[in-house]
């Protein structure tokens, strides 16, 4: 049984620049907690991150509930894409996947830490 289920609203491409809403789920849920944000700006990824959650007391192991958030995330966009788009749901998660294991073993990939949050500079790459 997963985790928890993730629900996402894709954004109209004219809607882009304006904050996203927040689910109506995580408004009426007392429980509802956010677990990350992030923005591309000055050519980078910018996140803020919810990491701990689940560090104490709990039984999770926050590294494999990130990885479900990952994959749920994963899902929901290819959903997204071919709600969007129609694009192949299938093929959009396969290319993702792909994406996602190229992204690791790119060296010109560099994390860096600033204050409470984690800047990916990808500017290098070609």
């Amino acid at each position: 049984m997963p985790l928890f289920f993730l629900l996402v609203r894709a954004i109209a491409m004219h809607e882009k620049h304006k904050p996203l809403p927040i689910p109506q789920a995580a408004e009426h849920d007392p429980k509802a907690i956010e677990m990350f944000r992030g923005w591309i700006a000055e050519g980078a990824l910018h996140c803020e991150l919810n990491v701990g959650h689940w560090h104490k007391g709990t039984d999770t192991d926050e590294r494999q509930a990130w990885g479900v958030i990952l994959a749920d995330l994963a899902r929901q966009i290819a959903k997204s894409l071919e709600k969007t788009t129609g694009m192949d749901q299938s093929i959009s998660l396969q290319r993702i996947l792909q994406s996602f294991a190229a992204d690791f073993e790119s060296p010109e990939v560099e994390q860096v830490e600033t204050d409470d949050h984690t800047t990916v500079d990808e500017s290098e790459e070609t």
